[in-house]
């Protein structure tokens, strides 16, 4: 008796326009890269220093200093805040659309400008579209990518194919995992960072105000570019279902999957992602009553948010953005060539940022943290140490008379190091794991409140790192770097203890994750229990996730 044939296997998903659209996104992450890699510089610019200095030697005060760099994250701050608010009032798509105009705006008040007062101004107001941004982008991430995305291959090709035997190995090896398009993000904001720092190499020789207004007057083109690409870009999928739009997030997923018309794969596979959205939609209202902020400071989302603030903490207490905003100082006070040795930082950042975006999914995100705390511990300890064995001599004016030239050389090899640490790991890390851990209901507003702590203590440490640095204040020098070294020591310490793994889990499913209580160290290998709604429970009815979210709405704030 003839065996009944095997089903012809189903054609591999089309995910390039998910993985284009993504990307491009991402270029909100190079806006704050960009400006973030542009002060660095500008502070040194002889020209820069003449125009808005108000000393007597033609130098910024520490307090000067401290204004220009910090003034950034205050509107950075308040964007992060009123990003939850902005995404789930305009949608995905249009608040970042109008997040670029808000940078633009700020961008144009600093190229114009000739006083500390109103360059301050200018920075505040484009803090806030990059900090709108910063919430914005990963928020989309993680909303967009489909479910085979959002999984990673647990044991082996092997094992997995055993239980999907219609996926092939080469379409494994295609395969572009949740944590990478997230960290895509951080990829660019490495790419800004490098850019700034060859764009102040080159301008920094000029001798008039262009050494300075051509590096920050080019934003208002990278604003422009991703401003109108967005408005080309699907809104979100899982937001417009929230807001019971079903039909649009229909024809959002038609174009992310490229489904043509006749594709009757292709709208399969749209109507089972709509079901999972549904049910992910349905269970997640069985388990909040309110979406407002106040529900972030509450159980059962308490442990989540002080996750997510705490992450993003600890991602500054590493001391990465004393080298991103003070390192062209720094390394000249060493006794090096500051603007030549920022940029090597720079092509360091984004060489490492990409085997980060493969590990992140390939090991984890807990492990990978770990690690990376381990490897930015060696670095700024090294760093640190050889300040203090071999310090450099200065002059009455502040000016370096010697130094020694291997400590210069170990000095920014370690540096190097550290940055390499910091790229693989905290980089896409801190902000792969808040976009994650939310439910969808309250997501925006989550990652809002982890990326405002992002920004709060970028102030901080912004704001006084000046006075600990220079001589007239703390004059910590090098021995800064034993400040971060120990605060990455902590940082390691709360991954193991408190951060539990997401990697391979559906949005949808790390809701149930927490809700078992699962511990942070016995999350890693977690499996869901929940059955899968939609794809062998059946279709979810709109109106059961429409009505509860209708009845939701007036509570939202």
């Amino acid at each position: 008796m003839a065996t009944p044939a095997s089903p012809p296997p189903k054609p591999p998903h089309k995910n390039l326009n998910v993985i284009l659209i993504s990307t491009f996104v991402a270029f909100g992450g190079f806006l704050f890269g960009y400006d973030t890699g542009l002060i660095s510089g500008i502070l040194e610019m002889d020209t820069f220093q003449a125009q808005f200095s108000t000393g007597t030697n033609e130098n910024l005060t520490t307090s000067e200093k401290s204004l220009v760099v910090s003034m950034l994250s205050v509107g950075t701050f308040i964007g992060a805040i009123v990003s939850g608010w902005a995404a789930d009032r305009f949608g995905r798509k249009w608040a970042m659309i109008w997040s670029t105009v808000v940078f633009a705006v700020g961008v144009a008040i600093q190229t114009g400008c000739s006083t500390v007062p109103v360059l301050t101004f200018g920075r505040v107001i484009a803090g806030l579209g990059v900090g709108l941004l910063s919430d914005l982008v990963p928020l989309y991430h993680s909303e967009v990518a489909p479910k085979e995305i959002r999984y990673v291959f647990r044991k082996s090709t092997r094992s997995f194919q055993m239980s999907c035997p219609s996926i092939t190995t080469q379409q494994m090896s295609r395969q572009f995992l949740s944590g990478s398009l997230v960290a895509t993000y951080q990829l660019t904001i490495t790419i800004g960072l490098l850019l700034a720092f060859v764009v102040n190499q080159i301008t920094q020789g000029l001798t008039n105000s262009a050494a300075y207004r051509i590096p920050i007057g080019l934003q208002l083109l990278w604003a422009l570019v991703l401003g109108g690409g967005c408005y080309f870009c699907p809104d979100s999928p899982r937001g417009l279902m929230r807001e019971g739009r079903n039909e649009e997030a229909v024809a959002a997923l038609r174009i992310l999957y490229g489904v043509k018309d006749g594709d009757t794969y292709g709208e399969e596979r749209v109507q089972e992602e709509i079901s999972e959205i549904k049910a992910g939609l349905l269970h997640e209202s069985q388990i909040l009553t309110s979406t407002s902020y106040s529900t972030l400071w509450k159980q059962p989302l308490l442990r989540r948010t002080l996750i997510g603030i705490n992450l993003q903490m600890f991602q500054q207490l590493t001391g990465i953005n004393f080298i991103m905003y003070y390192g062209t100082t720094f390394f000249k006070s060493a006794g090096l060539e500051g603007f030549m040795t920022q940029t090597i930082t720079g092509v360091v950042m984004v060489l490492f940022t990409l085997p980060g975006m493969w590990m992140i999914d390939k090991w984890g995100r807990r492990i990978l943290m770990i690690i990376g705390c381990g490897v930015m511990f060696l670095g700024m300890m090294v760093v640190g140490v050889m300040g203090e064995a071999l310090p450099i001599t200065k002059d009455a004016a502040g000016n370096v008379v010697s130094s020694s030239p291997t400590a210069g050389i170990i000095i920014t090899v370690f540096s190097c190091v550290f940055i390499a640490g910091f790229a693989a790991a905290w980089g896409p890390g801190a902000w792969v794991v808040p976009s994650e851990i939310f439910p969808l209901p309250v997501r925006a507003k989550g990652i809002s409140m982890a990326t405002a702590s992002n920004w709060l203590w970028n102030f901080i440490l912004g704001f006084i790192t000046p006075y600990l640095t220079d001589d007239q204040y703390a004059a910590l020098g090098t021995k800064i770097a034993f400040v971060w070294a120990v605060c990455t020591f902590v940082g390691a310490g709360y991954v193991y203890f408190f951060v539990p793994e997401t990697k391979g889990l559906m949005l949808e499913d790390v809701d149930e994750m927490f809700e078992s209580g699962v511990s942070a160290r016995q999350s890693v290998g977690w499996r869901k229990t929940r059955r899968d709604f939609g794809v062998e429970g059946g279709m979810v009815d709109d109106m059961d996730v429409v009505h509860k979210f209708e009845m939701e709405k007036p509570h939202v704030v």
